[in-house]
C-alpha cells in the first residue's frame, strides 16, 4: 500500500503556533501606535488661557520702546499674530497704571516718600521703610496711614493682583521678635497687607505678602546712605496672575529721598 504523503510537517500544533507569531508581533505594534496617538492628543490640548497670558507677558517683556509691532507665535506654532493689533489688553495696561499714578499723586502730600516704576511685572509703588516704619519695627507710624491711604483708594477697584515685598539692609537685627532681617521684612510686609485689607477692604484673594530680607538690594550696603534707599517697601500691582516674577536685584526707581 503507497504511504501518504504529509505536507506540512508533524500534526502536533508546532507548526500552527509558528506561523501565529506575527499576530504577536502586529498587534503590540498596534498597541504602540494606539499610546502614540493618544499621547500626541493629550498634548494637542493646550490651555489656551494659559498660554495667551504667557504670550501677553512675553510680548510686553520684549518689546522694546518704540519698536514696532511685535510677532509672536501663536499656540498651533503655525501662524504669526499681531501683538500690535490685538494685544489690546497691554496699551490698557499702560493707561490703567498711569491713571493709578496720577490719582495717587492727588491724593498724597508727601509725594517726595514714594515712587512709581511701571515694567514687565506691572507698577511698583516703593517707600523707604522710614516712610511707614520705625528703624528695626514692623508697627506702621501714625505719618504712613495717609501714604497707604492714597495708594489703597486709587488700587482696590481695578480687580489686579498686588504684592506687597519688604526690604531691609545688610545690618544684622536678632531680637525676640525678629530674629532675623527675614522675620522684618516679612513682618513689614504683612502689616501694609493687613491695613490695605482692614482698611481699604482690598480682596485678600487678590493680595500676597514677601519678605526678601537683604537679598535684593538696590545699591550696595557700603554706606548708611544707600542702606536707607535699599530698607523699603513695594507695592506691586501686577499686570496678570501669571506677571509676579522676582525682582530683579538691580531694579531702580525714582524719585524717593530719605526722611530719616
Amino acid at each position: 500500500m503507497a504511504r501518504r504523503r504529509i505536507i506540512g510537517g508533524s500534526s502536533g500544533g508546532h507548526g500552527d503556533a509558528g506561523m501565529m507569531r506575527w499576530l504577536l508581533t502586529y498587534s503590540d505594534l498596534i498597541t504602540l501606535l494606539m499610546v502614540f496617538f493618544v499621547v500626541m492628543y493629550a498634548m494637542s490640548k493646550a490651555d489656551t488661557v494659559k498660554f495667551n497670558a504667557l504670550k501677553e507677558s512675553l510680548a510686553v517683556a520684549l518689546q522694546p520702546d518704540g519698536a514696532g509691532a511685535s510677532l509672536i507665535l501663536d499656540h498651533q506654532g503655525a501662524t504669526l499674530v499681531d501683538q500690535g493689533n490685538q494685544n489690546a489688553s497691554a496699551p490698557q495696561s499702560e493707561e490703567d497704571f498711569q491713571k493709578m499714578i496720577n490719582e495717587i499723586k492727588a491724593k498724597s502730600q508727601e509725594q517726595n516718600q514714594m515712587g512709581f516704576i511701571v515694567d514687565e511685572r506691572g507698577l511698583t509703588i516703593r517707600f523707604l521703610d522710614s516712610s511707614l516704619f520705625d528703624l528695626g519695627s514692623a508697627n506702621l507710624r501714625p505719618e504712613a496711614f495717609k501714604l497707604l491711604d492714597a495708594v489703597g483708594d486709587s488700587i482696590k477697584n481695578n480687580g489686579r493682583y498686588v504684592r506687597v515685598e519688604g526690604h531691609t539692609d545688610d545690618l544684622p537685627i536678632n531680637t525676640y521678635q525678629f530674629p532675623s532681617n527675614w522675620e522684618l521684612s516679612a513682618a513689614r510686609s504683612i502689616a501694609v497687607t493687613r491695613y490695605l485689607i482692614e482698611k481699604h477692604r482690598l480682596d485678600p484673594r487678590l493680595l500676597s505678602s514677601l519678605g526678601y530680607g537683604e537679598y535684593r538690594p538696590l545699591y550696595p550696603n557700603n554706606a548708611e546712605a544707600n542702606r536707607a534707599k535699599n530698607r523699603r517697601v513695594d507695592i506691586v500691582v501686577l499686570r496678570t496672575e501669571r506677571a509676579g516674577g522676582e525682582i530683579s536685584a538691580n531694579s531702580s526707581i525714582g524719585p524717593v529721598t530719605n526722611s530719616q
